[in-house]
């Protein structure tokens, strides 16, 4: 079997499979290859996969086998709603000794903020949120787990209105929620995006007729078909304009969801901490009436315990329109020296769930160059945190941690120095965690 298909089968639904795969391509990397690159300045700490969506249909073991191959310095996975990478990730990452991290991503709704956008368009009060450097899953019966069992619930009643309303309207391409729409995850937590995959092939089934297919689309799309025509072959774009006229704020499919459908910040952070992670809040452009005071959303932020920032740079340089491009990058930069101000790391990826997404970010570019150095010192914190949280529970957030230092910034450089000379490899971490405080403090404090 050659290299592409041991690849492919890193993607199988099977664990047993991907793992043999992933085995076979390393002992082929050691005796065939020229063996993996210099890991470069370079992170993604935002890797959908595909236990929610992954737009290349990418494992967590696919993903950790990608960024060693591409010399990245360090890789985290990000689902919504679930955790199920976390233990996978950790596996590979500790075969190849690439520093890793699991998180997840959810929503939750701030009374605080009831009048004004956040991160999520056109939802007042309602915000992207996550949870990074998990290194353990919730016990049976924990508080965690209860909490966790409702993100998923939440997200999938919400997913069955979607689809029964965007049933009705696409009449006569209707798509089985059980049959059609949960097979196309392993973990059974589809998302809207899996919605979309769905449906479009749904109608390729129900109407095998090209023209007749694209003129149905561009009916129920309230689209030119000549639009259409053009858009279909690049899955991308169409799967995204779908999505938009169908399901998101406007759309016959859109779902309008009280406050009381989302967990709390509380809720959540309970969770996160309970399973020795750090929370982190979602920023999007920094335009909206709850981020255009970025100051004012920062302090809150800490105010309710939030450790950290996390966002997506590509979105705010890479864009066509010079004026909105202008605009953004004046935000993103000052949103940086807000957290900076505050001493909170800031995260970064690219997520890749949606089509034509990057690997990883242009460090490079004029636009991020200067910003490059705090992004990769943050991922070095965040390693740290996972080296010493899964060695010896005594992690970025822990009591351990908040007693020993209670200054933000001197924590901020004990795990940022910890994690830039820690290794992944699985006996050095575990000889850290094996150290006193005062050794810790001496290697790696001030």
């Amino acid at each position: 079997m050659d290299t592409v298909d041991l690849e492919k089968q890193l993607d199988s639904f099977s664990l047993e499979e991907r793992k043999n795969a992933f085995l076979k391509l390393m002992e082929r990397t050691k005796t065939e290859g020229p063996g993996f690159p210099e890991p470069r300045p370079l992170v993604n700490l935002h890797f959908h996969t595909f236990f929610s969506f992954n737009a290349c249909g990418y494992s967590p073991l696919h993903i950790v086998w990608l960024a060693k191959k591409r010399g990245l310095r360090m890789a985290g996975s990000v689902d919504f709603d679930v955790l199920h990478a976390l233990a996978e990730f950790w596996w590979g990452g500790l075969i190849v000794n690439l520093a890793v991290a699991s998180g997840l991503e959810t929503r939750i709704f701030l009374p605080e903020f009831r009048e004004e956008e956040l991160s999520s368009p056109h939802e007042p009060g309602v915000a992207y949120y996550m949870g990074n450097g998990f290194t353990r899953l919730p016990e049976k019966g924990s508080p965690a787990e209860a909490i966790l069992d409702k993100l998923y619930r939440i997200a999938q009643e919400r997913n069955r209105k979607v689809l029964r309303k965007v049933n009705d309207y696409l009449t006569p391409v209707q798509v089985d929620y059980e049959r059609e729409v949960l097979p196309l995850t392993p973990s059974q937590n589809p998302t809207e995006r899996h919605l979309v995959v769905a449906l479009v092939a749904k109608a390729e089934a129900v109407i095998p007729d090209s023209e007749k297919r694209i003129r149905f689309w561009s009916e129920k799309l309230e689209e030119k078909e000549e639009k259409i025509q053009a858009l279909y072959p690049d899955r991308a774009s169409f799967y995204d304009l779908v999505r938009t006229k169908l399901m998101k704020f406007g759309g016959v499919g859109y779902v309008e969801q009280d406050a009381g459908d989302f967990p709390t910040l509380s809720e959540v952070n309970r969770m996160i901490h309970e399973l020795g992670a750090i929370p982190s809040f979602s920023w999007l452009y920094g335009i909206s009436g709850g981020e255009r005071d970025t100051a004012k959303l920062f302090d809150f932020c800490l105010s309710e315990g939030v450790e950290t920032i996390f966002f997506i740079p590509d979105r705010n340089w890479n864009i066509p329109d010079e004026e909105e491009r202008r605009l953004k990058v004046e935000k993103m930069y000052r949103m940086v020296e807000e957290a900076k101000k505050r001493h909170m790391p800031i995260f970064v990826g690219t997520e890749l769930n949606r089509y034509g997404q990057k690997f990883v970010d242009d460090f490079d570019s004029p636009y991020l160059a200067p910003l490059a150095s705090y992004f990769l010192w943050s991922a070095s914190l965040l390693w740290g945190h996972v080296v010493l949280e899964w060695s010896s529970g005594r992690g970025y957030g822990s009591l351990w941690a908040q007693e020993n230092f209670p200054d933000r910034e001197d924590r901020n450089i004990f795990f940022a120095r910890l994690g830039e000379r820690v290794p992944a490899v699985k006996e050095l971490i575990e000889e850290v965690g094996q150290k006193s405080t005062a050794a810790l403090r001496a290697e790696f404090g001030e």
